[in-house]
């Protein structure tokens, strides 16, 4: 009888203790470092900081020049290469519009699907180097890192056919684009923009772009139709 009541109190005393245990794992995460890592979902666009690019070297002037000559004849900028269709490049693409963006997370690359022009970049989050022999490409080649709760993507190896934003700054095959993705609440992200051209300005600078979560959101169809963008750039660029 007395060791039936033993083994009695033994099971108890364990079902207890996994009882507690269970309790325990089952309780809600506490915010913090598991949320502001997750930059998954669909995001919309708010106020942002346009800040003026640097001073530009002489070729760089010589092109912004070039590439603005239009827009003081009164003409729509044919030379902007986003009136073509072209690919808008980095960091243009973050203003070229008002459109959404979607985040898609692993743990080895990031994916970012730009709603402007059905665009879409790749982050790679494996540790990997920037490489040294790639091609010259319209959105550069991004590496990823965390640095506490904050995502900060490295992105180079670009060509030199985009322009830096729609008001035809140039940038080099030089280009070095720094972002830092921010979220310091679950309905919000931040993106600070670093550019670094040492070949088209004479200093690095800094821009800002807000976006709120839309957790119903899908992203839609904008392809970019030669036609319809110069329609667009006729009815918009005064």
């Amino acid at each position: 009888m007395a060791n039936r009541l033993r083994a009695f109190v033994i099971l108890l005393q364990w079902l207890l203790s996994a009882s507690c245990l269970t309790a325990q794992s089952a309780a809600p995460a506490k915010a913090g470092t598991g949320m502001q890592r997750d930059l998954s979902g669909v995001w919309r666009p708010g106020p942002s900081d346009q800040s003026p690019a640097a001073p530009m070297t002489p070729t760089a002037q010589a092109q912004f020049v070039s590439n603005t000559q239009e827009l003081k004849q009164g003409r729509p900028i044919t030379t902007d290469p986003a009136y073509s269709c072209h690919p808008p490049g980095l960091p243009r693409i973050y203003t070229y519009g008002m459109n959404p963006l979607e985040i898609v997370q692993t743990p080895q690359r990031i994916l970012i699907f730009y709603e402007s022009a059905h665009m879409w970049r790749e982050i790679w989050m494996d540790g990997r180097e920037m490489p040294k022999d790639s091609d010259p490409l319209w959105m550069g080649y991004s590496i990823g890192h965390w640095e506490a709760d904050d995502l900060v993507v490295d992105t180079a190896n670009f060509n030199d056919k985009t322009w830096v934003d729609g008001r035809g700054d140039p940038h080099s095959d030089a280009l070095k684009v720094t972002e830092r993705f921010h979220r310091p609440d679950r309905d919000h992200l931040r993106i600070f923009i670093t550019i670094d051209d040492p070949k088209s300005y004479t200093a690095k600078w800094t821009t800002m772009r807000d976006y709120g979560l839309k957790p119903h959101w899908e992203i839609g169809e904008a392809y970019c139709i030669p036609e319809d963008e110069a329609l667009w750039f006729k009815k918009n660029v005064p």
